[in-house]
């Protein structure tokens, strides 16, 4: 099997940050559009989010006559099987993940190699802020009726680990506390060697000296112990509050009417 030849014209202008000639080279070879540019199977679109070479509107997103329809060029991945909005929220790059879900909600849905969706790669990677808007803008991709987190968003595949417990690895504890609050069944959830949440928040005592409030670990590990609660969600409530400053915990989604329903 041959390796992936990469494109010198795109490739370049990316690494330069030259958006311009980027849309100037596809323009020319609308052709290219779709096809990798990079060793790592990496298209245009892949690079245009790593390097932030995003538009900053919609508007200015050229529309190019590509053989290929554009919700499949949205949805090509690289070799690590990284959609242009796995890396958007690996890399933090807001505007690019606020684009992408515009242009294709389905994107959401779709699993990398390791089996997670961009979702748990916000979760693991980004910032609190990017993990809130992808589910306040596309709560149909998102969470089902009852507003909890549809399951293909709970762990990934290769070894079963939460999206509450990635975002504890990655010391994301305000997305963690986020996350428990919109679905308080997420601490139940084990990785394939059995361990929740809480058991690996107390294996990382170097989170303890990270500079975040104790508050905050206080308030997540009273919501992972396994008691019974003495309130549940008011999930007829669908009012989003406004977030505050300092990290400020989604409680209610406005859910469309009808999904999770058959």
């Amino acid at each position: 099997m041959g390796s992936i030849p990469i494109r010198v014209t795109s490739y370049r202008a990316a690494m330069s940050g030259n958006w311009k000639s980027m849309l100037a080279h596809y323009q020319e070879r609308v052709l290219d559009v779709p096809l990798p540019v990079t060793l790592s199977a990496d298209t245009a679109l892949h690079l245009a989010v790593y390097k932030s070479l995003v538009p900053e509107t919609e508007s200015q997103v050229p529309e190019t006559e590509s053989h290929v329809p554009e919700i499949e060029i949205l949805k090509r991945k690289n070799k690590f099987g990284n959609t242009a909005l796995h890396e958007a929220t690996i890399y933090g790059n807001y505007e690019a993940a606020r684009l992408l879900v515009e242009r294709c909600p389905d994107l959401l849905l779709i699993r990398n190699e390791f089996g997670e969706t961009p979702l748990f790669t916000a979760a693991g990677f980004a910032e609190a802020e990017i993990v809130e808007f992808l589910i306040r803008s596309k709560p149909e991709q998102c969470v089902d009726d009852k507003c909890r987190l549809l399951s293909i968003h709970h762990k990934r595949t290769e070894d079963d680990l939460s999206i509450l417990s990635a975002a504890i690895r990655g010391q994301h504890f305000e997305t963690a506390l986020m996350l428990l609050e919109l679905d308080d069944t997420l601490h139940k959830l084990k990785d394939k060697d059995g361990v929740t949440a809480l058991q690996l928040l107390a294996q990382m005592p170097t989170a303890f000296e990270s500079g975040f409030p104790m508050g905050i670990f206080g308030r997540l590990i009273y919501c992972c112990l396994p008691v019974k609660r003495h309130h549940k969600v008011k999930s007829q409530e669908r009012k989003m509050p406004e977030r505050k400053p300092r990290g400020g915990i989604l409680k209610y989604l406005k859910v469309p009417k009808g999904v999770g329903q058959n």
